[in-house]
């Protein structure tokens, strides 16, 4: 018979309750330990004792720790936390708290207003000050939540007209929030639509006078102009929401638009065989100029840096053998080539051999040679390489790319297999220095040609409206083109933002409000707005995985089931934010990485970690995300594991960095002596790098 599980309640009242009925008080102390594992994971027994006990030396707080949790124990007659240096709650523990977080992440909001109380309600911790700061930030995301989940819900009932209920959630959240003016307007107007106007108006006045006596400042304008419009019972009834499609025509408008004197360069240095570097600001059209050219000279490639690459040693160039890999499968390689394309490529490894670690200058020689004949190999039939987003490539791919390179355009020609012209991207200014400076040397011997992208001017941008189906309306295409600041991209996702809004089916165009600024992360975050709460999460997962991430991941870091997951995928590429496994634009995914609330963003780099931690994948990686999710007991040894395998690719520079991470993460734990050693790890592969120099 399977004994009865123990659920552990931490949202109002502390306490434990069984399957069969039976419930237990949690004492003080032992309330807040639980509600540090669920919601911190796996924790070092010293930390939770020194949060406990901050006042007594750390043998008695240990000692303290050990009785509280054989007491529990003894208590439930099972074990709800195990590990011996690392405590954990034990697997299937199921934690109130816990579960309205993950709720949350996922975007079910459905629950989070349901259900009042308040974090350990009713419990004090000033003797332990850090405690009690975490336990004030974390009462604090809890209600933040159900604010949001409220928000949520009044808009859905007041759209769909049951003003009644929306009316009393509106008032909830006001509690939650008096000092809310969209708490405020809400009240208002659905007192309005409930057909008392009365009531409104003294909302209003209740509003006016709280901001006098709290700030000393009167409502907002939007507060006041609603004011009035009640006064005069001009309060529109919103309406359903509805989204229309966006056409094909913007999703990927038909003609590039104002390059031809830039096509005509590129057009001289292709046949010259140079390397082309094309440079701008985000938005004015890199993107689809270079692959636009580079399809009209027959087949190509795209590799792309993406956020995130640059933490991640090698990670761009893995990504694009990886492409070259699926290209072009079983290519016949010669025995030591296939060991060291093995190392990325584990196919092609000889079976049952493992590469030993590369120890010096001639191993990394012997690898870069090796990569630079399977690439040979693999770059057959292609015309062109289009490498995009250089300024996120990672320092190791990024030295990889310029040794492959000079050695292909210094090699003998074989007219049987050309090699391919070679086009790099990136956006002025956001270079790194050493990459700027071979760029520049480059473009001074010859080797490569720079352009430099400047924005449409009015003329092309109304060209570029006639593509997208804006309305011939002198005035709103004016005004559009002044508000994109001369970018295409600024531009699309103005126009997805009006189409989306229905604003080109409304009255007078000449008068329509442009409700942005040509701030695009202005425009797309208006765009995002309109997602389905499990889309933008799926959104939010995406931007703090950063790259390489697919719906599995995804999924599995929201703890999600796959195919609801796939569903809020489909929704995302619908709507233009993402397209295959990656942002539609580095300024779609950057927006909404600035959107992510600080508590979800924490709690997303934890679950990416440990997503991450389960596949095996880059080190480097689980590490910044450990320490991004505020876990430096697990990102000291993740860093300490990256710093070996960067040693083992022969990358002293990462290699440095990352045991001087790890040192600062032991000594952020208050673990001097572990410090002292990474460091000193550090210092000693800073001396050997001193000797052979940058690799």
């Amino acid at each position: 018979m399977t004994p009865p599980t123990w659920h552990v309640q931490l949202i109002g009242p502390a306490l434990l309750s069984r399957t069969d009925g039976a419930e237990l008080r949690l004492e003080r102390k032992l309330a807040a330990a639980l509600a540090y594992l669920a919601l911190e994971g796996t924790t070092s027994r010293s930390r939770l004792a020194g949060l406990l006990w901050p006042e007594s030396p750390e043998t008695t707080a240990r000692n303290n720790l050990v009785q509280m949790l054989r007491k529990l124990r003894l208590s439930t007659g099972s074990d709800l936390v195990s590990g011996s240096d690392l405590l954990e709650l034990m697997p299937g523990t199921e934690v109130d708290i816990a579960r309205r977080r993950q709720e949350f992440a996922q975007g079910r909001l459905e629950h989070q207003h349901a259900h009042g109380g308040d974090l350990l309600a009713g419990l004090s911790y000033d003797d332990c000050p850090d405690l009690d700061d975490w336990i004030t930030a974390e009462r604090e995301h809890l209600n933040e939540w159900r604010r949001l989940a409220l928000r949520a819900e009044v808009t859905r009932l007041e759209q769909a007209g049951d003003y009644p209920v929306a009316l009393a959630h509106a008032r909830t959240l006001l509690e939650l929030d008096p000092v809310s003016e969209e708490a405020w307007r809400f009240v208002m107007r659905l007192h309005y639509l409930c057909g008392d106007r009365p009531a409104a108006l003294r909302a209003y006045h209740r509003c006016q006078e709280m901001l006098r006596r709290e700030f000393g400042t009167e409502p907002l304008h939007d507060t006041q102009e609603l004011a009035r419009e009640i006064d005069r019972g001009t309060v529109p009834t919103p309406a359903p929401p509805r989204t229309p499609a966006l056409p094909l025509a913007v999703l990927r408008p038909p003609h590039l638009i104002g390059r031809e004197a830039e096509w005509a360069r590129l057009d001289e240095a292709w046949e010259r065989g140079q390397m082309i570097y094309v440079e701008g600001d985000p938005g004015v059209g890199k993107t689809r100029l270079v692959t636009d050219f580079a399809a009209s000279k027959g087949v190509f490639i795209e590799f792309r840096g993406r956020p995130g690459d640059l933490h991640q040693p090698f990670t761009t160039s893995a990504r694009n053998y990886r492409m070259l890999a699926e290209r072009t499968p079983g290519l016949s390689l010669e025995p030591w080539v296939a060991r060291e394309v093995g190392r990325i490529l584990p196919e092609y490894a000889p079976p049952g051999e493992r590469p030993e670690p590369l120890g010096s200058g001639a191993d990394l020689l012997r690898y870069r040679q090796a990569m630079t004949v399977f690439s040979q190999q693999a770059y057959r039939g292609l015309g062109t390489v289009v490498a995009d987003d250089l300024q996120f490539y990672d320092a190791p791919s990024t030295r990889d790319g310029l040794y492959f390179f000079s050695n292909l355009f210094s090699a003998p020609r074989d007219p049987t297999y050309p090699a391919p012209r070679v086009i790099g991207a990136y956006r002025t200014g956001e270079l790194m220095p050493e990459v700027l400076r071979d760029t520049e040397e480059l473009v001074r011997q010859g080797v490569a040609i720079h352009i430099r992208l400047q924005p449409l001017g009015e003329g092309l941008l109304g060209a570029l409206m006639d593509d997208l189906g804006v309305p011939d309306e002198p005035a709103l295409r004016q005004r559009l083109a002044h508000y994109s600041g001369g970018s295409p991209l600024f531009l699309l996702e103005i126009v997805k933002h009006l189409i989306e809004s229905g604003t080109f089916t409304q009255g007078d165009l000449s008068r329509v409000a442009l409700p942005i600024t040509a701030r695009v992360g202005e425009v797309i975050s208006r765009r995002l707005a309109r997602l389905s709460s499990p889309a933008l999460q799926a959104a939010r997962a995406a931007a703090v995985l950063q790259s390489d991430f697919d719906v599995e991941l995804v999924a599995e870091v929201l703890g999600a089931p796959l195919l609801d997951t796939a569903v809020a995928w489909e929704e995302l590429e619908a709507a233009g934010v993402v397209r295959g496994q990656g942002f539609w634009h580095d300024l779609v995914y950057e927006t909404v990485s600035a959107h992510v609330p600080t508590s979800v963003r924490a709690l997303l780099h934890r679950a990416a970690a440990r997503a991450l931690e389960r596949t095996g994948r880059d080190s480097a990686r689980v590490a910044n995300h450990w320490q991004e999710g505020g876990k430096p007991e697990q990102a000291a040894p993740a860093f300490l594991r990256a710093a070996q395998d960067a040693r083992d690719r022969y990358q002293l520079t990462e290699t440095v960095q990352y045991y001087a991470r790890a040192g600062a993460a032991f000594e952020a734990l208050g673990r001097a002596s572990e410090a002292a050693a990474a460091r000193a790890q550090a210092a000693a592969v800073h001396d050997q790098l001193l000797v052979v120099g940058v690799q």
